[in-house]
């Protein structure tokens, strides 16, 4: 075989998982299991409870730190992952399942990455964010008759990486989003329902660098991603329709000694700059429905916590565990909106494994277990009557392969 051939085989199975991955994401549901953000970005940092910030293990590191693309090579990652929910409310006392019609929901992702020169790197990473709830057609909580809510969020990172010198690197990242919000039954209590979409951008850098002895550290910041106003929730959103990504940033360290490989990190979530989400619940909110001080989520700006470990058992498997803790994103005094969005869970336990082939190509697997979690309302009326639950199995797989 010549390696025009070689080159022109591989070309056509890149095409093919792009074309894939992209043309199948536009239809997929994406459900997280922190906020609005899955534990993790790409299966292996799954397994390990989600570290990546100074642990780069496949070209879907770029939705977290893009200096770490420059060290994985020309590849491409696909995969999905699976995730089951169990969420809902209690109101006045009474049971409400949230995934009485919906439970099961699937999450592409796509990483693929070229080195441009030995130093350099090009790269894409996208990756899919999103909550929601389903009741059943007879639920009425509220006032709000079958309550029903979904936010799609498929996230691309453009990354550019470049090391300095043969132990540090650096890496720029072009946001770009595509968000879809569905929501039903708020139309019972006199607020906008329906379905609009938006379109958005930010800006992600970081760096990487070797310190010795196997320690490798990171640190990360990514902007807001400033979202376009969604005109079907101007009386229901504030700032008139208004729904971002919140900023973050946050710090990591990996450490590798033999087959054994350790890291954690620490990130900062700024939920509170949406004010969506930020903003105070119906019973604290200051201004009307869609007016910058109108009714949000309530949500917290929110630490998580990381930690995992991997263990390469021969040339071939890899296995891997985690833990991943976040503090509690809901304030109690503003739980009735989170009847929509009740991401009361902050505790994920997560296991992986990857199988080596001798081609070079890789196949992944992690699951995460999210214990369900209960956030008591203890505001005033309709707050103080809410109490919301949730919790969640998380599995996915990839496929790897380099070029």
């Amino acid at each position: 075989m010549t390696m025009n051939t070689k080159c022109a085989r591989v070309d056509r199975k890149l095409m093919a998982g792009l074309v894939m991955v992209l043309f199948g994401a536009g239809g997929q549901s994406a459900m997280a299991t922190q906020g609005t953000f899955p534990h993790g970005y790409g299966v292996k940092s799954e397994g390990m409870g989600g570290v990546a910030i100074a642990l780069a293990q496949d070209a879907l590191v770029g939705a977290t730190n893009p200096a770490g693309m420059v060290w994985v090579g020309n590849r491409v990652d696909l995969g999905a992952a699976f995730l089951l929910v169990d969420n809902g409310a209690y109101f006045a006392g009474t049971q409400y399942d949230g995934s009485a019609d919906k439970s099961l929901y699937i999450i592409p992702q796509l990483g693929a990455n070229w080195m441009i020169d030995p130093v350099s790197s090009l790269g894409v990473s996208v990756v899919g964010n999103g909550v929601g709830t389903n009741y059943a057609n007879e639920a009425s909580i509220g006032g709000m008759k079958a309550p029903s809510s979904e936010l799609k969020q498929m996230v691309t990172t453009v990354s550019y990486a470049r090391k300095l010198g043969d132990q540090h690197a650096v890496g720029v990242g072009l946001v770009l989003a595509r968000q879809v919000l569905d929501v039903g039954g708020t139309g019972s209590i006199g607020l906008p329902e329906g379905r609009d979409d938006s379109y958005g951008a930010g800006l992600r850098v970081g760096w990487t660098g070797e310190v010795g002895g196997g320690l490798r550290l990171g640190v990360v910041w990514t902007s807001k991603v400033d979202m376009g106003r969604m005109d079907t929730f101007e009386g229901l959103l504030p700032e008139r329709g208004n729904f971002d990504i919140p900023a973050s940033y946050g710090a990591g360290a990996s450490f590798v000694q033999g087959a054994w490989t350790f890291g954690v990190d620490a990130q900062r979530i700024l939920w509170s700059d949406v004010r969506a989400l930020g903003n105070n619940g119906v019973g604290n909110a200051t201004g009307a429905p869609g007016s910058s001080t109108g009714p949000g989520f309530g949500w917290r700006d929110q630490s998580v916590w990381r930690a995992g470990v991997a263990y390469a058992i021969d040339s071939q498997w890899t296995v891997r565990a985690g833990y991943n803790h976040g503090t509690r994103l809901l304030d109690s005094r503003d739980t009735f909106l989170g009847v929509l969005a009740p991401s009361a869970n902050r505790r994920h336990f997560t296991l992986g494994a990857t199988l080596a082939l001798a081609d070079g190509s890789e196949f992944s697997v992690a699951y995460a277990r999210s214990f369900k979690e209960t956030v008591h309302g203890t505001g005033a009326p309709p707050d103080g009557l809410t109490d919301l639950y949730m919790g969640q199995d998380w599995l996915s797989a990839s496929y790897s392969f380099r070029f």
